[in-house]
């Protein structure tokens, strides 16, 4: 997990200019376990910063994604969530409420039988692991 310092210095690093908007979104992604949508993140930030945009909000995301620092998840259609873990795991989302958890995954093996049954894979750069269904608070019901 990175502190918003450590985010400062991978975009200074990569060239980035240090912007208000820029620390404000590592703040509030600093050590988050809950995958904010872009408009959950876009809400909380707009109270506080006025000039924030959704197009920053989108930018910013984009360079600390290629930065390293998070993961863009497409997990549905609807929107676009942001998860600040980017060890390899998966995630599932629950079609009735909407949450989203991490689930752990073994990454060896996952990469071990994807390049031994393929011999055209000769390397694997990214993962994204999405499981389906109803969370037990949603099946209960």
């Amino acid at each position: 997990m990175w502190t918003v310092e450590d985010g400062i210095n991978v975009l200074r690093d990569k060239g980035a200019k240090i912007t208000a908007q820029r620390i404000a979104i590592l703040q509030k992604l600093e050590g988050r376990t809950d995958h904010p949508s872009a408009d959950t993140l876009y809400r909380e930030l707009s109270s506080e910063y006025s000039t924030m945009s959704v197009a920053t909000l989108y930018s910013t995301a984009q360079l600390l994604a290629e930065a390293g620092l998070i993961k863009i998840l497409s997990i549905d259609d609807k929107r676009v969530y942001f998860d600040p873990t980017t060890d390899t795991h998966g995630h599932f989302l629950c079609r009735s409420c909407g949450k989203l958890f991490d689930i752990p995954v073994d990454e060896a093996d996952i990469f071990k039988s994807a390049v031994t049954e393929r011999e055209n894979i000769a390397q694997i750069e990214r993962t994204e692991i999405f499981f389906y269904g109803l969370c037990t608070d949603c099946l209960k019901i």
